[in-house]
């Protein structure tokens, strides 16, 4: 089974889609993505763990995908596949995600880029940081927002409305 909206369905009818969906089955176009995405989706399906891979799309920036276990009732195995749009949708300020959550700065910071699409290694590395590092504050979000896996802190953080923060006492919001 699978739900598309517009974009999404768009997308992946473009030549220039890395991805297709032909009879319901997603695929990827390349040996390599093609590995990544099936290796990502047997980590949902067997070990219950979320991952997260771009696909390159050319000159066009790569799109994001999610890929987590499904909490099922049935004896089958089943992961959902988020494919994150390429367009950079309005973040909400980190001062807001730090104020409703209780999160430091670079938990603020790190929460931006998994909105951002951007996975734990690509979030590290811009950060200026270890793997270990994220994943320490990935578990501090967890204790702070009540979310348990990081496909949920993301849809939580994803429902922060985008306010503009407004200057108080003359002092600007960084």
């Amino acid at each position: 089974m699978h739900y598309r909206n517009r974009l999404a369905t768009a997308s992946l009818k473009s030549a220039a889609s890395p991805l297709t969906v032909s009879a319901g089955i997603l695929s990827a176009r390349g040996r390599e993505l093609q590995a990544e995405l099936h290796e990502a989706i047997r980590l949902a399906c067997v070990q219950r763990r979320p991952s997260a891979l771009a696909a390159s799309q050319g000159t066009r920036a790569p799109l994001r995908l999610m890929v987590v276990p499904m909490d099922s009732a049935s004896a089958t195995r089943e992961a959902a596949v988020w494919i994150l749009a390429p367009q950079s949708p309005r973040l909400p300020h980190p001062r807001m995600l730090a104020v409703l959550f209780g999160l430091s700065r670079a938990e603020a910071r790190l929460a931006l880029r998994l909105l951002a699409g951007q996975t734990p290694q690509e979030c590290a590395r811009e950060a200026g940081v270890g793997v270990a590092t994220v994943r320490s504050q990935l578990h501090s979000m967890f204790a702070k927002t009540g979310a348990r896996r990081q496909a949920e802190l993301v849809a939580l953080l994803a429902r922060v409305p985008v306010l503009g923060i407004e200057t108080v006492r003359g002092r600007s919001p960084n």
